[in-house]
């Protein structure tokens, strides 16, 4: 798969945003639906990718355009980091934003391979202007090991803006081969 390329407020899937009215994703000024990893509720929106490329983490913060290669199939032995995006969040008198997030990784059969709870989305001064991305502060690694299963793993996130007491739930998957 390509490399997609982040654009300040454009969201990796094919050019779609928060709307102006923060109502929903856009794509060319029109409503997009929700997906599994994209939702969006109260003017609040995230997005959730899963990627091999530990450097986007690192190149999110440096004026260039960050690249982002969406992983659908891992590789045994080869860290996977959930990427994950939100947008306007809700600010208390401050300025301030506390967002956080669940993530669960389920094996095929459906039970739990991995989880982490609370992972700080952002927590203390928010200075990122309207309808722009954020990438959250924290993460999560993964690794599928040797004697792992093979099929389809899925990985859960609930992302929480607690000032607008907002609860979105994503889904994202990914196939393990033989």
């Amino acid at each position: 798969m390509k490399p997609l390329s982040l654009i300040l407020i454009l969201v990796l899937s094919g050019g779609v945003l928060l709307g102006e009215d923060a109502s929903s994703w856009r794509k060319d000024g029109e409503p997009v639906a929700d997906a599994p990893n994209m939702k969006s509720v109260n003017g609040f929106g995230a997005q959730l990718f899963l990627t091999e490329n530990a450097k986007f983490f690192e190149d999110w913060s440096k004026p260039e355009t960050p690249k982002l290669t969406p992983l659908k199939t891992a590789h045994r032995n080869v860290p996977i980091f959930t990427a994950i995006l939100f947008a306007d969040p809700g600010l208390d008198a401050e300025g301030s934003a506390d967002v956080t997030c669940d993530i669960i990784v389920r094996r095929p059969d459906g039970s739990i391979y991995g989880e982490q709870k609370d992972v700080i989305g952002w927590k203390g001064k928010y200075l990122v202007p309207a309808h722009n991305l954020q990438l959250t502060q924290g993460r999560m690694g993964i690794r599928i090991e040797p004697q792992d299963p093979s099929g389809t793993f899925t990985v859960e996130v609930i992302v929480r803006d607690h000032i607008k007491k907002v609860k979105l739930s994503l889904k994202e998957i990914f196939e393990v081969p033989q």
